[in-house]
């Protein structure tokens, strides 16, 4: 069938999905309510604290903003009205979005660097600086929480930035149910399509509720060899315990049992078929399987005085079967640790006080095996039985920190804080041998780093809708343990040779509204970072790392939400990013190479996201929404002139929000990359052979229905 009649037919079933609906009950928006800043209080800072008291950037991204009539793929849905976050996509399900926060996190080969990721209180991010979202369903999530700049001075390693997800305990009178379903289909591939459901069942239990939420996503990429199977299954329990005490319990569990790794490609090879895949990502069927659970309780208690105290307790488990195209690696990971911390008022004299202290652990096991594959015709997958490398590693942090936030005014706050962090680094090598014709050595050895983290903030309020701010910080990211796994000399052990990353973080902002329908951000940042951790390739997909001399990263951040007309609403953010080297030279064979005052590869020097949305009264519980993204070119290498192509998306939404009797109906329609354009949504830094380019797919067309029922 022709795509035209395709997309035709899809919107025609749509409008007659939704036109009975609308002879139903619908849900009539307050369309005079004026626009209001994010909420009045938030809790990235580690203590339910105002807004207008906060020195730093935090931006909160509600429910409908997240997971409103969109696929739920990936954050770059969620985090795109954010500024100064940039998440670049691969669609590629085995190495997971390239998270990034003023340059912080670009550097990630797989998984998330650099940035600070929790889950309901529970830390995503390992204490060696990695982050997963194995476990993370992300149509459940309720709000998050974006902490943009250093915040090493309350979270320690990697804490370029935090993402702070909370999902959604709602009050339940008896039973409620919700259930979602979406479907779609590849544009350009027709055989290719992708589905997925989700149900949550919620129960009251004594003075709380508890939930179930159970969710797949079944997946054919656009490109060859880019499929995908996620199943979560999450658990929450909320439980009053007594006057001012709570608890709430979580477990979840992540079965990917298959991730297709697609690979990248070189310029050649994506002007021919951007939808191709590396003959040795298919022979070797590169990708991973994994099983992860995760589980955690957290007390908190409300104390009379406007105190609060909070313990957590936290493990999971990691089971990793990791086909690359280099080697096999099989990963068995165990991780726990505590959170703790209490905010207690502390007047001096006549001005009020507050101190929050508290303390981290967190300690990983990981038992890593590589294997090497066997020299058959066609590069097939087949792995020798000979490990490669075998080594038990165990990384521990512990971090005490105390901020104090004393309001020299009614309407000026001063925050400092400190932190102390030990990361310490052990590894065991199980694979010693000597015979006459090989050996390998003992390669067991430990690291320490450690760190002091220090920030020191200041807000004022010169007006009730006004707030200025500025803030000094230090933070440091030490290397992951597969980047001191992967040394250039091929032995086992930890990379001697590389060393932590610092940074000095500056930043002065605004935030306030104007009429009581213009709310806006703007934030001017500077970040001097020393011994930055570079990646490069020597034979793809193989990382290595080095430690840059210094860079700094320079930017401006602006977001706005306007009310133009009661129901029609528009919503703005635009990056302006300055991230280049100062002082950085290396050498390759007998090449030297000099970078100062060279632009950091990977990340775009613009970054726009716009959405427009219509939902007047006049609707009856239908709207609309267009959401136009645009990215600058940037550089793919730090030693070549390549770049990207600059590009522009857009994305379609439409859909019904209303009632049948007693159940909540909300169908919907999207179209991602409605001009089916043709464009690269990440590239791979410093790739070997050139394949630089990630591409994303084009027009992508799903229906939905979102179906709930008690309250």
């Amino acid at each position: 069938m022709p795509y035209s009649k395709r997309w035709v037919y899809c919107a025609a079933a749509a409008a007659l999905s939704c036109a009975p609906l609308v002879m139903l009950t619908a849900q009539q928006p307050d369309t005079t309510k004026p626009y209001t800043l994010p909420p009045t209080t938030v809790s990235v800072t580690r203590a339910e604290v105002p807004l207008t008291k906060v020195p730093l950037s935090i931006q909160s991204v509600d429910r409908a903003q997240i997971s409103r009539a969109k696929p739920t793929w990936g954050l770059d849905e969620a985090l795109a009205s954010v500024p100064g976050v940039f998440v670049a996509n691969r669609y590629n399900f085995s190495q997971d979005q390239r998270i990034s926060i003023r340059g912080f996190g670009a550097r990630s080969a797989f998984a998330v660097r650099g940035i600070k990721i929790l889950v309901d209180g529970i830390p995503q991010t390992l204490p060696d600086g990695q982050g997963q979202l194995t476990n993370l369903e992300l149509g459940e999530v309720d709000h998050i929480e974006v902490l943009r700049g250093s915040s090493s001075a309350l979270f320690g390693n990697a804490s370029g930035g935090v993402i702070n997800i909370w999902t959604n305990p709602q009050n339940v009178d008896d039973v409620r149910e919700d259930a979602r379903f979406v479907a779609g289909r590849f544009g350009q591939r027709s055989g290719r399509t992708w589905n997925k459901w989700q149900t949550t069942t919620g129960v009251r239990v004594g003075g709380g509720s508890a939930e179930l939420t159970v969710s797949r996503l079944d997946y054919e990429g656009e490109r060859d060899h880019s499929a995908a199977d996620q199943r979560v299954l999450n658990a929450r329990l909320t439980l009053p315990l007594a006057t001012d005490w709570s608890l709430s319990v979580i477990a979840a569990v992540g079965d990917n049992p298959r991730a297709d790794n697609p690979g990248s490609l070189t310029a050649a090879e994506l002007s021919a078929n951007p939808d191709t895949v590396p003959a040795l990502n298919r022979n070797r069927n590169a990708g991973k399987a994994v099983t992860q659970v995760q589980s955690g309780a957290t007390l908190r208690r409300s104390m009379t005085n406007g105190g609060e105290a909070a313990v957590t307790v936290f493990g999971l488990t990691r089971d990793l079967k990791n086909p690359i195209t280099t080697t096999y690696i099989d990963l068995n990971r165990v991780d726990y640790g505590a959170r703790a911390s209490v905010t207690y008022p502390l007047p001096l004299g006549s001005l009020v006080h507050r101190l929050t202290a508290g303390f981290d652990f967190q300690r990983q096991r990981d038992n890593r095996k590589n294997f090497n594959y066997l020299n058959t015709p066609g590069d097939s997958a087949k792995r020798d039985t000979v490990r490669a490398l075998d080594q038990l590693e165990h990384v521990t942090e512990i971090g005490p920190f105390v901020q104090s936030a004393l309001e020299v005014s009614s309407s000026t706050t001063v925050t400092a804080g400190l932190r102390y962090d030990w990361v310490t680094f052990g590894v065991q090598d199980h694979l010693i041998f000597t015979t006459p014709t090989d050996t390998n050595p003992d390669d067991s050895g430990a690291r320490l780093m450690h760190a002091l983290s220090g920030s020191l903030g200041i807000a004022t309020n010169p007006a009730s809708n006004l707030t200025l701010y500025g803030n000094i910080g230090s933070s440091f990211e030490t290397p992951t343990t597969t980047e001191l796994d992967n040394s250039p000399a091929g032995a086992g052990g930890f990379n001697a040779l590389l060393a932590p990353q610092k940074a000095w973080n500056y930043e002065i902002g605004v935030r306030g509204s104007v009429g009581g329908r213009v709310g806006y951000t703007v934030a001017l940042f500077q970040a001097d970072v020393r011994d930055a951790l570079i990646p490069y390739e020597i034979a793809a997909p193989r990382f290595y790392y080095r430690n840059a001399g210094s860079s700094r990263n320079r930017g401006v951040e602006l977001s706005a939400g306007l009310a133009l007309t009661p129901g029609i609403r528009l919503d703005v953010a635009w990056t302006y990013s300055d991230y280049r080297y100062r002082h950085y030279s290396f050498t390759t064979d007998t090449v030297v190479h000099a970078l100062d005052g060279r632009a950091l590869p990977g990340i775009p020097q613009h970054w726009l996201n716009v959405i427009a949305r219509a939902q007047p009264a006049a609707f009856r519980g239908a709207w609309a929404e267009v959401q136009q993204s645009y990215s600058s070119d940037y550089l793919v290498s730090d030693t070549l002139n390549t770049r990207t192509s600059p590009w522009w998306a857009t994305n379609v939404r439409v859909g019904w929000e209303g009632r049948a009797g007693r159940m909540r109906l909300a169908p919907f329609l999207g179209i991602n990359n409605a001009f089916n354009h043709r464009y690269v949504s990440s590239v791979v830094i410093n790739a070997a052979r050139s394949r630089f380019y990630e591409p994303a797919p084009g027009r992508n067309i799903y229906l939905g229905l979102s179906v709930g029922a008690g309250r």
